[in-house]
């Protein structure tokens, strides 16, 4: 599977996309669930491109303690250049939440030169900025919800993003198990669930499996 589909290799046509993928010198490898893709502190200068499956961008602090900053999917891009982690004193490590399959290559390939001048190489490098851009928005958006004083706050908060970020007619949907959620929120699993069954029995919310709607919106 090629990543004409990704935003890097957006506005490329499949010729050039897949000179472009030789020319970066890539390599592709598979991942089982469950298995460590990459810890950034040893992926430096290098890009992944999720071409089948999906994975989670974690980090662990000086106690242990796990946070989920980032799901990535299909076509999702990671890499310390897209991470904004200024402490070295965190691990962050991305995790395949399913078999995937991933295309590496360094970040130097996208921004060095290109001898042949191409118009499609100058494209890259205006996609790779665009990419920054879209996961600012993305960072903007955790800080709202980290920003949040209750639990409560912190739940209705992200599921308004959630559900703003969702595509017109179709169910926005929480892209993380229960565990995985209250590890993205950086609250206590329990005491998500009890906020969880409040919101479902005062009529504010309504979830089948992972879709859910907001009914009325509570002032966070």
């Amino acid at each position: 599977m090629l990543p004409e589909n990704n935003i890097l290799f957006s506005g490329i046509d499949n010729e050039d996309c897949k000179r472009m993928i030789t020319c970066f010198n890539t390599e592709i490898k598979k991942y089982r669930s469950g298995s460590c893709i990459a810890d950034l502190s040893d992926f430096r200068g290098k890009v992944g491109i999720i071409l089948k499956g999906s994975a989670c961008l974690v980090r662990y602090d000086i106690n242990g303690v796990r946070t989920i900053i980032e799901t990535l999917n299909e076509q999702g891009v990671f890499g310390e250049f897209f991470t904004f982690s200024g402490s070295h004193r965190n691990v962050i490590q991305i995790f395949a939440d399913t078999d995937c399959e991933i295309m590496f290559f360094r970040r130097e390939e996208i921004l060095k030169r290109c001898e042949n001048a191409c118009s499609c190489h100058s494209r890259v490098v205006e996609n790779l900025l665009k990419l920054m851009s879209e996961k600012l928005i993305s960072l903007s958006e955790r800080i709202e919800v980290l920003s949040q004083r209750s639990i409560e706050d912190k739940l209705i908060s992200f599921l308004q993003i959630t559900e703003d970020n969702t595509p017109s007619g179709k169910v926005p949907q929480i892209p993380f198990s229960t565990t995985a959620l209250s590890d993205y929120l950086c609250v206590n699993r329990s005491a998500l669930q009890r906020e969880i069954a409040k919101l479902k029995k005062n009529g504010t919310l309504t979830i089948s499996k992972r879709k859910f709607k907001l009914i009325k919106l509570t002032q966070v």
